[in-house]
C-alpha cells in the first residue's frame, strides 16, 4: 500500500510545507493516560510501564522491559494501535516517535493491514540510542483506507532489554477537512440515514417492495411522527431471515470507536420477529448491532447502542431491519440512526433482549438442584477406632475439601507458568491454582504452533501444573483447514499431506504420553473440511486410531463449536460426524462441547436438551471452550451462574472449562469475555464461579460420631482432609471419595 523512506532523528515540519503537525491518528501518543488505546501482545515476555520522560514536550513515556524466548522471532514481542484516519490515495504519511534504549536495542516500526497475511507494507527496523532520538518514518498510501484498516505497531523482541517511546504520532499530511473534521458527539449527533420519519417518498431511501415483501406507508401518531411504513412479509418456508430486510447505507463518515444509536417504533399484530442490523455492507458483513426482538400488537420503542470496530466511509456500512423471521404485518415509524462519536455506553438507553424474544423460566432449576445432589455428592462414612479396634464415640470430625474430583479448567498460554518476574505472570499463576484444577494450553500445542522451542517450553509448564496437582488436557492434534498447518505444509496434497499428519499425531500424542489426561484429535471438524476433503474422510476415523496407538491409556475426543447454542444447522452437520466416528468404530472417549457463547442467550431449558442430545452417543461430556462476550455485569454473572449449574447437574458432563478468565490474556476480553478486568479485579460473573466451585460445591462439614464410633454425611465428589478429635486427641487423614467406589474411610485415634 505505501513506499517508505527512514529520516533519523529531528525532520522539521518547515520542510514540508506545513505551518504545524495535523491531528494525530493514534491516541495517547503521550501516554499521558498510561497505556490505554494501546494493546501489548506477548506480555508475559514483556514487563510495561509508564514513567517520566523527563521532557518537557511529552513528560511520559512507555517503558518496555524485554525478555523474548530464545530464538523467538522479533513479533513475538509487540505494541500496536489501530490508526484513526480516513487515507485516501497519494495521501503523504509519517510515523513520528521519540524513542530510546540504555541497552541499544533495535525496534520495528511498521503500518500493518490487520489480516491475514498481515502484509506491512510500511516497516523500517531502526537502532536505538541510550539518548532521546525522533525518528520520522515517511511514506505515501497508494489505496483508499478507513480508520482501523491499518495498525501502527513496533517489533520488540529482538533480544532482551529496554526500551522507551513517547511522542508517537501517525500523521496524515494531506488530510481533508471532511475526514478529518470533529467527531459528533451526545449534544451533536449524526444522523446516518434519510427519511427517517417516512414523511419524504420511499423511492431513494427505503426499499418500496419486492414480491415478497409489500411496503406501503400509513397515517400514524406515535413518538411525535406522523407516518408508517407498514410492511406486509411472506418469506419463503426455511429461508434466513435476512433475504427479507427493509434497509439503507449509512451516509457520513464513521470512525472506529464511535457509537452509533438505532431507534425505531415497531409493532405487529402478528407479533412477528425482527433483527435490528447495523453492519459492513459488504462481505463478511461484520455486525456491530445485531439485536432480535418479538414484536407485540401494541407500539414499542426499540433503542440499540453498537460500537464501530473499523471505520466506515459513507455509504460502506449499513442499517437493516431483517423481517424475513415470520409471515405477517409489522408497522414502523420514527427511524433513526445516528453517530455519537465517542460518547460513553452510560449515554445510550437500550431495550435489549438478551434473549431473542425466547422464553427463559426458571422452571429447569429445582430438577438441576436435585440432580447436583445426587450425582456430585457420595456418602462419606467415617469410622474412628482407638489402638484395639474399638470404636469412639463423640469424636468431631472435620470435613474439608480439597479438591474437586470433577474438571474445572482453563485455557491459559503455556509461557505465564514459567515467567517469574512479571507481576501479572505472578499473579496469573497464583489465580490458577487457586481456583482450577485442570488447564488446557490454548494455542502452544497446536500444529502452526510447532517448534522445537515450543515443545520445550509446553514440557516445563507441564511440570509445573503437575506439580500443583493440575491436570493438562491437549489442544488439538489435528484442526482440519490450510490456514491450520504450519506454513512449510500448506501447499502439500495427497499421500505425502496424509503421512505428514500421521507422522505428527505419532509424533506429539508421543511426546506427551503420561503426561496429559486427554487430546483433541480432531478441532470443528463441522466446518474445516479442507484437510478431510483432501486426504480421505476415513482418515478422520483413522487419526484416532493413530493417537491411541502413540498413547493407548490417554482419553480421545472429537471437540466443535457452536453446538449447544442456537444452532441448529450447524447441530446437524457435526452430528454427522459423530455418527461416522462411531460407525467407523473411531476409538474416542468424549466429545468437546466448547461453548462460546453469543446473543441471544440460549435458554437453560434449551441448552440441557442439547445435552441430551449429545449424551445418547454415550461418551462423555466436557465443556471446553467457555466464554460469552457481554459488557452488562448483572446479565453476564446470571448466565454463567446459570449456565455452570445446568452443566453440572447434567450427569454426562466431566468437566468445565473456560477459554481463559483473565482481561489481559483473553481472546474476547474487549467483548466483556472475560472474569477478571484487566487489573484483576473480578466482575461479579467470577464472584458467581467462584460462590459455586469453592463454597456451594465444596464440602466444609462438620459431624459426631455416634455410638458405633462412626459420622455419616453427603461429601461433593473429591479430595477431602478429615480431622477427629476428641479429649486433646486430633488424628488426620485424607481421602477421595469418588463416584462409584465405597465412601468409608476409618481414622485410627491414640
Amino acid at each position: 500500500m505505501m513506499r517508505a523512506s527512514v529520516v533519523a532523528t529531528a525532520l522539521l515540519l518547515g520542510a514540508t510545507g506545513l505551518a504545524q503537525e495535523p491531528a494525530s491518528l493514534v491516541a495517547n501518543g503521550g501516554f499521558t493516560a498510561g497505556t490505554q488505546f494501546w494493546t501489548l501482545y506477548g506480555e508475559e515476555r514483556c514487563r510495561a510501564s509508564v514513567i517520566d520522560s523527563g521532557r518537557p514536550d511529552f513528560p511520559r513515556a512507555l517503558h518496555l522491559e524485554l525478555n523474548p524466548e530464545p530464538g523467538s522471532d522479533p513479533w513475538s514481542i509487540q505494541v500496536q494501535q489501530p490508526v484513526d484516519g480516513f487515507l485516501s490515495k497519494g495521501d503523504r504519511l509519517q510515523i513520528k516517535v521519540w524513542m530510546r534504549s540504555p541497552t541499544r536495542n533495535k525496534l520495528t516500526a511498521y503500518l500493518q493491514i490487520p489480516r491475514a497475511p498481515y502484509n506491512k507494507p510500511l516497516s523500517s527496523t531502526l537502532e536505538l540510542t541510550p539518548d532521546w532520538q525522533e525518528v520520522t518514518v515517511e511514506g505515501a498510501a497508494d489505496a483508499d483506507c478507513s480508520p482501523g484498516g491499518l495498525h501502527l505497531g513496533f517489533h520488540l523482541g529482538f533480544g532482551p532489554g529496554t526500551v522507551e517511546m513517547t511522542g508517537v504520532r501517525v500523521l496524515d499530511l494531506d488530510m481533508k477537512p471532511e475526514t478529518g473534521g470533529e467527531r459528533p458527539t451526545v449534544d451533536k449527533p449524526q444522523s446516518l440515514i434519510s427519511n427517517g420519519d417516512l414523511t419524504q417518498p420511499l423511492q431513494g431511501t427505503w426499499p418500496t417492495g419486492t414480491d415478497r415483501m409489500k411496503v406501503e406507508v400509513i397515517d400514524a401518531q406515535v413518538g411525535g411522527y406522523t407516518k408508517a411504513a407498514r410492511l406486509t412479509v411472506d418469506p419463503e418456508p426455511n429461508q434466513p431471515p435476512w433475504n427479507i430486510q427493509w434497509a439503507q447505507p449509512c451516509r457520513g463518515y464513521i470512525r472506529t470507536g464511535d457509537a452509533v444509536y438505532f431507534r425505531a417504533w415497531l409493532r405487529s399484530r402478528d407479533r412477528c420477529q425482527v433483527t435490528f442490523i447495523w453492519e459492513l455492507g459488504r462481505a463478511p458483513n461484520t455486525k456491530y448491532i445485531d439485536q432480535k426482538v418479538r414484536l407485540t400488537p401494541d407500539w414499542q420503542e426499540y433503542r440499540f447502542m453498537g460500537r464501530a470496530g473499523q471505520g466506515f466511509r459513507p455509504e460502506e456500512s449499513r442499517a437493516s431491519l431483517f423481517v424475513g423471521h415470520d409471515r405477517g404485518v409489522i408497522e414502523v415509524a420514527g427511524i433513526r440512526v445516528e453517530n455519537f462519536g465517542e460518547a460513553p455506553d452510560a449515554a445510550f438507553d437500550q431495550t435489549i433482549d438478551y434473549w431473542g424474544g425466547r422464553e427463559h423460566n426458571d422452571d429447569w432449576r429445582p430438577a438441576a438442584l436435585a440432580r447436583i445432589e445426587q450425582i456430585r455428592k457420595g456418602d462419606l462414612t467415617i469410622r474412628v477406632v482407638d489402638a484395639n479396634g474399638k470404636p469412639i464415640p463423640g469424636c468431631t470430625v472435620h470435613v474439608r475439601q480439597k479438591r474437586h474430583f470433577f474438571r474445572f479448567g482453563t485455557a491459559a498460554p503455556a509461557v505465564r507458568f514459567l515467567d517469574q518476574t512479571n507481576p501479572d505472570n505472578l499473579r496469573f499463576q497464583q489465580e490458577v491454582e487457586r481456583l482450577y484444577n485442570v488447564v488446557t494450553f490454548e494455542n502452544d500445542l497446536k500444529w502452526a504452533a510447532t517448534n522445537p522451542n515450543q515443545l520445550a517450553m509446553v514440557d516445563r509448564a507441564v511440570e509445573w501444573l503437575h506439580a500443583r496437582n493440575i491436570d493438562v488436557r491437549g489442544h488439538c492434534l489435528l484442526w482440519g483447514a490450510y490456514g491450520h498447518l504450519p506454513p512449510p505444509f500448506r501447499a502439500l496434497r495427497g499421500e505425502e499431506l496424509l503421512q505428514t499428519c500421521q507422522d505428527h499425531v505419532a509424533e506429539y500424542a508421543g511426546h506427551t504420553r503420561g503426561q496429559l489426561y486427554l487430546w483433541d484429535v480432531v478441532n470443528e471438524a463441522g466446518s474445516n473440511t479442507e484437510l478431510w476433503d483432501e486426504i480421505g474422510w476415513e482418515r478422520f476415523a483413522d487419526a484416532f486410531r493413530w493417537a491411541r496407538a502413540a498413547d493407548p491409556d490417554v482419553k480421545l475426543c472429537y471437540n466443535d463449536y457452536g453446538i449447544v447454542n442456537l444452532n441448529p444447522g450447524y447441530r446437524a452437520t457435526v452430528r454427522k460426524r459423530i455418527e461416522y466416528l462411531v460407525d467407523h468404530d473411531a476409538p474416542f472417549d468424549a466429545l468437546g462441547i466448547q461453548g462460546h457463547m453469543h446473543l441471544p442467550l440460549t435458554p437453560m431449558h434449551t441448552v440441557l436438551g442439547i445435552l441430551d442430545e449429545w449424551a445418547a452417543f454415550g461418551k462423555d461430556l466436557e465443556i471446553t471452550e467457555f466464554d460469552l462476550g457481554l459488557q452488562n455485569d448483572e446479565v453476564h454473572a446470571q448466565y454463567v451462574r446459570d449456565f455452570m449449574t445446568a452443566v453440572f447437574s447434567h450427569p454426562k458432563i466431566t468437566a468445565f472449562i473456560m477459554w481463559g478468565f483473565w482481561e489481559g490474556s483473553h481472546w474476547r476480553g474487549k467483548e466483556g469475555g472475560a472474569m477478571f478486568r484487566r487489573d484483576w479485579t473480578p466482575r461479579p460473573a467470577q464472584q458467581a464461579w467462584e460462590d459455586l466451585v469453592l463454597r456451594q460445591w465444596w464440602t466444609n462439614a462438620d459431624a459426631n460420631t455416634g455410638d458405633d464410633g462412626t459420622a455419616t454425611l453427603r461429601a461433593f465428589h473429591g479430595t477431602h482432609e478429615i480431622t477427629v478429635e476428641r479429649n486433646g486427641a486430633r488424628a488426620a487423614v485424607t481421602f477421595d471419595l469418588v463416584p462409584g467406589k465405597p465412601g468409608e474411610v476409618g481414622v485410627l485415634l491414640k
